[in-house]
């Protein structure tokens, strides 16, 4: 986990796991053809993160989600629903 340690938390909660998340979740709506798909995807893969944050950083207190777990499912449905249509044209 030193590597992980070593990237400034800002940077890792604004820009890297967004885009990793999101990513992934788009992406696999395009291989799967399926819209729903990106942000499911989306949400499993940034709440697990968010789990696992909690449980590594925080071991004695309860797992809080947050409202990320809102944004980025529906920011993944907008890009994902943009692909699709473009695709369609």
């Amino acid at each position: 986990m030193g590597f992980i340690d070593s990237i400034d938390p800002f940077l890792l909660q604004l820009v890297i796991i967004p885009l990793i998340v999101i990513g992934i979740g788009v992406v696999t709506a395009l291989f799967i053809r399926k819209l729903i798909i990106a942000p499911i995807v989306t949400l499993i893969l940034n709440a697990s993160y968010e789990f696992w944050y909690f449980r590594h950083y925080y071991p004695e207190s309860k797992v809080i989600f947050s409202s990320w777990n809102i944004i980025f499912p529906v920011i993944s449905l907008i890009i994902a629903w943009v692909f699709f249509k473009k695709k369609n044209k």
